[in-house]
């Protein structure tokens, strides 16, 4: 009963997208507006690839988790829903189950997909897209990796999704996955930003009433010490980074660590599209900044359009070890965006 409440828990607490948080304080002059995640778009059912490669009696295979759309619990935290065949029921000890026949429907049912869908996987950075009919994949119910122990297991130590075999698709990490009838993705070449060193009297100077958006910042904003700004150009967009450190020494953070970054996009009429700074909090790290003299290097940081009637994104700022990654933020004053679902655990 313990494993199970504090599956329930977890649910509440790691499986909403983004936890965000905020300050009512200012930043210079500028008031500090706080964002509670109320952008988030739910509508947006995208998901992550994920790799198994601990089953022992089976090969490395690809892996699309559903379990993020799947209520495993009632009100009152008892198992509400049955997916795997009820002869194993609260003793499971296999690590894999395939699921077939009624369970196979009752899992399409919680989801919200029909045998007639398609499988579209698409590769936002080399602009390649695959696609199934969900009618040829297999429906697992895989145990986590991290209870991939000897078992029993319960119910909610398993994902449950699609197997794909890793010949058909290798490379993940840059890989978006819908489920449904239609292709949402535009299919159009995205840009890599590349960031160019300016100075400090080059970022833009905001108007007194011009308020910030503060997203997932716990310190204070006194504490800020100013260290660099960039400058990228695409699309007809201008975006610049502040970065920020911490101006007292601290145990918790390392000498010259980046903890928080201001960001404003400007339009070719140079108005405001995006304002806002981001913090950082347990198991978030900032990625660097790829330089425009150092094209070789990994890039971290893109823009252009993902989705079909949906203004276009920028992405990849931050990586974090207990939420799903990366952020697509739409590049408009609302705030909103995406998070593919990828069942994050720990």
């Amino acid at each position: 009963m313990i494993k199970k409440l504090f599956y329930f828990l977890f649910l509440i607490f790691i499986l909403v997208p983004l936890s965000f948080y905020g300050y009512s304080q200012d930043l210079d002059r500028n008031k500090l507006k706080e964002f509670d995640g109320s952008g988030y778009r739910k509508d947006i059912r995208v998901y992550s690839l994920g790799s198994i490669d601990y089953i022992e009696d089976d090969s490395d295979f690809m892996f699309i988790s559903l379990s993020d759309d799947i209520n495993l619990y009632d009100e009152e935290y008892k198992e509400r829903v049955f997916l795997i065949p009820s002869g194993e029921k609260e003793n499971y000890k296999k690590k894999e189950y395939l699921l077939t026949d009624s369970y196979r429907a009752k899992f399409f049912f919680e989801v919200g997909i029909s045998e007639d869908d398609t499988v579209f996987i698409y590769d936002y950075e080399k602009n390649y897209l695959k696609s199934f009919p969900i009618s040829s994949l297999k429906a697992l119910a895989v145990v986590n990796p991290y209870s991939s122990g000897d078992g029993p297991f319960y119910l909610s130590d398993y994902m449950f999704g699609f197997k794909l075999d890793s010949k058909i698709i290798k490379d993940h990490p840059s890989s978006l996955v819908y489920i449904g009838k239609e292709n949402p993705f535009v299919q159009e070449q995205l840009t890599p930003l590349f960031w160019n060193k300016i100075d400090e009297q080059d970022f833009p100077v905001l108007d007194e009433d011009d308020e910030i958006t503060a997203v997932a910042f716990w310190g204070n904003m006194d504490s800020l010490k100013e260290v660099d700004s960039y400058l990228a150009e695409a699309n007809g967009f201008r975006f610049f980074i502040q970065n920020y450190t911490n101006k007292d020494k601290s145990e918790l953070i390392q000498s010259g660590e980046i903890i928080a970054r201001h960001l404003i996009i400007l339009d070719s009429d140079s108005n405001i599209i995006t304002n806002e700074i981001e913090g950082i909090t347990e198991g978030d790290m900032f990625y660097p900044l790829t330089s425009l003299n150092k094209k070789d290097e990994f890039i971290y940081q893109w823009t252009g359009k993902i989705l079909k009637n949906e203004p276009p994104v920028v992405f990849g700022f931050k990586a974090s070890s207990f939420s799903c990654t990366p952020v697509f933020r739409f590049m408009h004053p609302l705030h909103d965006y995406f998070v593919p679902r990828c069942d994050a655990r720990h």
